[in-house]
């Protein structure tokens, strides 16, 4: 399964047709490289991840899920501390 496929399969949708997809507040962009930008609304560029091998798309789609859900965990324990 290529890797757009499985961010659809996944639960995210289509914002630009093979360039951006979301998935509530979170954002995957590919730029022109073999790598995609992975970030949140809070946070544009939280990590790059590659573009993996279609045998490792759904493992790298749990993996950007992974890295924006502790972003948004970060950006709630910093609001709740004060510390923006």
């Amino acid at each position: 399964m290529k890797f757009t496929e499985a961010l659809i399969h996944s639960g995210w949708r289509e914002v630009r047709a093979g360039i951006e997809y979301r998935k509530s507040s979170w954002i995957v962009f590919f730029d022109t490289s073999s790598w995609v930008e992975v970030g949140t609304e809070k946070n544009q560029r939280v990590f790059d991840v590659p573009v993996p091998e279609d045998q490792l798309s759904m493992w790298t789609v749990k993996l950007v899920e992974h890295l924006c859900k502790a972003e948004d965990e970060l950006v709630s324990l910093r609001a709740s501390t004060g510390d923006l």
